[in-house]
């Protein structure tokens, strides 16, 4: 029987790197040296460490040399670019970094970091340890055992045996036969043409494994599970020989020759002096005081605290006690890779940390829902969730240390407690007891950034906006939003038949095959072959680039590039959500949770995770058949609430353009009227391509456009554009002023403002980069209505969900997208609900013009009416 103790993690470093450099924004240390995905790495890698303490843990990375897999097909991942200079550049860092943080570093040439890990995990199984797998790739979904899971730390998303079983409808070992027949588009893994995970799911969890669909092709019939094609039989003979390939592409070896095993991976803590060299070279100061005093604890991390207090039976009276002469507590609800909760209390005025398990929750759960007294936490959206796990409803909460942080230096996303901690709780060189224990780290932040919000005039915006709006967003997450998994397999089946008639129809453009997913192989096409000029175009180490804005330049010159487009488009639609999004569908609802984030964009803006839905495309014919899956629940009706042109009545409130003022005023329709004053046309004579060009001048405008760009954006002359953008500046002369008078104000204060007070620092305003400087002026004009919109949507998201709070509607605010809220309400309560979205969101502020919102309702996301 396997010690509980022993677990050996095994972090998937190749993932954590790439998520780390396409999730983050670029750094740069002061020779110029990237540093962001080194930051990204260590910084998950170190929390890693913090939250379980490892004994056991090892990194693998994949090798630079040739796998196995490309002896077995050629263009295996050929579809995949070449790793960007700027990232080649940082990985000898992160392999510095994993050693210095005292863990073993493990690659083995001709094969994945994937086959390492699997290898690892199934010896360490074996040998009586747990291995948890740290990683969000689902390739590793075929190793999950009963002493084997997955850990999406990035996501805190786990993965053990009977997730996978209500992912698949399969045991573990048969995800690989499934993962055979869906093939892999991004490793240019084709498997069966057209095959999506339902009918993959259908196929494995009714024959078991390949062997036994291949031979029981007759029996397609007896599976009611899901729509077959009539002539899927024929399909699988025809690729049988692609399908066996596949599998042998994406099982993941366990038997690799490995210098080390399970045993060898014991931590011995870090190495102080490497660490040290290694954070001031790439100038990380804030992570050197965190972690290089820290290796002289590391042994005895609590040598300098005391311990929390453990709560019992015996000793909960004397907790009430405490918690009911407390005038403030901090708290900290906190959940384990196993999934079990804990709960660290501390009351204003006494030193001790209380600590308690989940059965004694209910003690304490009236507490915590009393408005009195006030609480502190760190990330009220997650702790709310954690709360409400155990049927605690969160009250009285009245700072955040994740927000407040936030909202004080917006250019740190979702700034982690460890990351507060040592900005403003260690000194140069030490530590913090404080840092050690959640709950007091929590009040002695609260005491430092509460002041410094009232110094910045942001306690408003967060006591007003961003704490009401996290129980908003909670409670949205809680709700989901239901999908068509039936539509959306049908979708995905359309779109794999849709992406084989592009790649035939660019075939024969080309006059050849040839690999739509490798950009080697395009730069042939294209430059070789077609003799396509690349004047004007990005050239990158390995020839010039073939990214979005290089193939539409030169699709005004062939039609081969516009076919790549339509392929890449659509081919990412299918992947990140017809594909994907039924794996992500809660199997006891049948409904999606996404993930919202409110301390991510420097505007305020609203984003969400797991899947992203703020990308759908709203006009393509492709994009809204993926809306038309998001459904109701029975008896229900989709409710969208729209605001109107919201960032150009945010500009006249702002300029105070009487122009502007006056067309809102009326209602008219802006696009025209700019049309008519910029264009010089007559009012009656406006037509659908004036209004067209006024439109793209209008939001050109606000998010900082140049003539050059506009030339581009409506295929003009510069010179042509120009004049356009000086007519507009001359016939809205309260836009010119507040843009100049904007500026100004930034460049001397150094930062801009949205109508509620956030802040966004702009230091480059006053730099010595031409191009910095001219980016940051868009931003310094962009942010102030962009973030006055955000911060104008999620209050009335706060008014919106208190209102249907009061007045009990049945309706449910389910998704924030843009500057459109989703809700699902009962036939017989659209009425009711339509009222209070109108009244709520059009009367959230009063500003100089009228705010409007177009509602619109249906059965589905895609189509809705007006109302």
């Amino acid at each position: 029987m396997a010690d509980e103790k022993r677990t050996l993690y095994l972090v998937d470093g190749s993932w954590i790197i790439f998520r780390a450099f396409h999730v983050l924004p670029p750094l740069t240390n002061s020779r110029g040296l990237p540093t962001g995905a080194t930051y990204g790495f260590m910084r998950m890698l170190v929390k890693l460490l913090k939250d379980v303490r490892p004994t056991h843990i090892g990194v693998a990375f994949d090798s630079a040399h040739k796998t196995f897999r490309d002896d077995l097909f050629e263009a295996y991942k050929a579809n995949r670019d070449a790793m960007p200079d700027e990232l080649g550049a940082q990985i000898p860092y992160i392999h510095r970094a994993v050693e210095a943080l005292g863990i073993k570093r493990i690659m083995v040439d001709g094969f994945e970091a994937d086959d390492v890990i699997g290898t690892l995990a199934v010896r360490a199984a074996r040998e009586g340890f747990n291995a948890v797998i740290v990683t969000g790739d689902k390739d590793f979904k075929q190793l999950v055992s009963p002493r084997i899971t997955l850990w999406d730390t990035m996501n805190d998303r786990r993965t053990g045996v009977r997730e996978v079983r209500e992912t698949f409808g399969v045991e573990p070992a048969a995800v690989v036969d499934i993962m055979a027949l869906t093939g892999d588009t991004i490793d240019n893994v084709k498997g069966l043409p057209g095959a999506g995970p339902k009918t993959a799911n259908a196929l494995i969890g009714h024959f078991g494994s390949l062997e036994a669909l291949f031979g029981g092709l007759e029996r397609l019939g007896e599976i009611t599970t899901a729509r077959l094609p009539k002539n899927l039989a024929e399909k699988i003979r025809e690729h049988r020989a692609d399908i066996e390939l596949a599998r042998k592409l994406v099982r993941i070896d366990t038997d690799v020759a490995l210098p080390l095993g399970p045993a060898d991976l014991a931590r011995p803590g870090l190495d102080r002096p490497q660490l040290t060299e290694l954070l001031r070279e790439l100038e990380f100061p804030t992570m050197l005081n965190e972690l290089a005093p820290a290796a002289e604890r590391a042994a005895a991390p609590d040598a300098d605290h005391a311990p929390a207090t453990p709560v019992t039976r015996d000793n909960l009276a004397a907790l009430a006690k405490t918690l009911a002469r407390a005038p403030h507590l901090a708290f900290d609800f906190a959940a384990d890779p196993s999934g079990a909760a804990t709960l660290k209390l501390k009351a204003a005025g006494d030193a001790r940390v209380f600590s308690l398990e989940a059965e004694l929750f209910p003690a304490i759960a009236t507490a915590l829902a009393a408005a009195v007294p006030s609480k502190a936490c760190h990330d009220l959206k997650t702790q709310i969730g954690l709360a409400g796990r155990h049927s605690i409803d969160l009250h009285g909460v009245d700072f955040d240390t994740l927000l407040a942080g936030f909202l004080v230096n917006p250019g740190k996303a979702e700034p982690s407690l460890a990351d507060l901690c040592n900005e403003y709780l260690v000194a140069p060189g030490g530590s913090s007891s404080a840092a050690a224990s959640a709950p007091a780290a929590i009040e002695a932040l609260a005491a430092i950034l509460g002041p410094r919000l009232k110094q910045d005039g942001l306690e408003p915006l967060l006591r007003e906006i961003e704490l009401p709006v996290a129980r908003v967003l909670a409670a949205m997450e809680a709700e989901g939003v239901g999908v068509d998994a039936d539509a959306l397999g049908a979708i995905s089946a359309e779109f794999g038949t849709e992406l084989e008639r592009i790649e035939a129809a660019t075939y024969a453009i080309a006059g050849k095959p040839f690999n739509l997913n490798s950009p080697t192989q395009l730069r042939a096409v294209l430059f070789d072959d077609l003799k396509l000029s690349a004047k004007g175009l990005k050239k990158t180490k390995s020839g010039y680039s073939t990214d979005a804005d290089s193939l539409e330049k030169l699709s005004a010159v062939h039609p081969l590039p516009k076919k790549i487009i339509e392929y890449r488009t659509l081919a990412k639609l299918k992947s990140t959500y017809s594909d994907t999004l039924p794996t992500l569908i809660d199997r006891t609802d049948g409904r999606i949770h996404t993930s919202f984030h409110q301390a991510v964009t420097a505007t305020g803006r609203l984003s969400s995770t797991d899947p992203n839905l703020q990308n759908i495309p709203t006009r393509s014919p492709a994009g809204r058949r993926i809306r038309r899956a998001f459904v109701p629940r029975p008896g229900a009706i989709l409710l969208s609430a729209d605001y109107s042109q919201i960032d150009l009545r945010i500009l006249a409130h702002l300029s105070g353009d009487p122009t502007l003022i006056e067309s809102f005023a009326r209602d008219e329709d802006i696009h025209a009227r700019t049309a008519a004053e910029v264009l010089g046309i007559a009012p009656d004579r406006v037509d659908a391509e004036a209004r067209r060009l006024a439109k793209v001048i209008n939001f050109g405008i606000i998010y900082g456009m140049g003539p050059q760009r506009l030339a581009g954006e409506l295929a003009i002359p510069i010179a042509e554009a120009s004049a356009y953008i000086k007519r507009y500046f001359e016939r809205l002369a309260g836009v010119r002023a507040w843009f100049d008078s904007t500026l100004a104000e930034a460049r001397e204060r150094g930062y801009v403002t949205t109508m509620y007070g956030r802040r966004r620092y702009l230091p480059e305003l006053t730099g010595p980069d031409g191009g910095a400087r001219a980016q940051a002026e868009r931003i310094a004009i962009n942010t102030p209505i962009q973030g006055s919109a955000a911060d104008l949507i999620k209050l009335a998201m706060v008014r919106l969900h208190s209102t249907i709070s009061e007045q009990k509607l049945a309706a449910r605010i389910l998704l924030q997208v843009h500057d459109e809220l989703l809700l699902e309400v009962p036939r017989d309560g659209l009425e009711p609900a339509d009222d209070a979205v109108r009244r709520e969101m059009e009367g959230v502020a009063a500003l100089r013009v009228p705010l409007r919102v177009e509602v619109k309702s249906g059965l589905n996301w895609a189509e809705m009416t007006s109302r």
